[in-house]
């Protein structure tokens, strides 16, 4: 990124909070529509989802913890499936 661009962009203070509504809301940042998962995204100071995108600019430790922390999800998902154990989870 040019650093005039760098020039721009103010730090904001992110956190991880789990969405119990699952919306897929606009981020409260770029107003792209957002992922609508279980663990997301928000601006500290209030409770305004994130996009992935401006989560790695403003804060790209918490965003790939968050890809780690479905990275994960996923390989267990499948290794349940594989021993044939229910969970508690409801599919559509």
């Amino acid at each position: 990124m040019s650093d005039k661009v760098m020039e721009q962009i103010q730090p904001t203070a992110l956190a991880i909070r789990v969405n119990t509504t699952l919306s897929n809301d606009p981020c409260a940042l770029c107003s792209q529509p957002t992922d609508p998962t279980g663990i997301d995204l928000y601006l500290a100071e209030k409770s305004a989802l994130v996009c992935h995108a401006c989560g790695l600019l403003h804060a790209p430790a918490l965003a790939r913890l968050l890809d780690l922390v479905s990275a994960a999800n996923t390989f267990v998902r499948a290794e349940y499936e594989m021993s044939g154990v229910q969970t508690d989870e409801k599919h559509l």
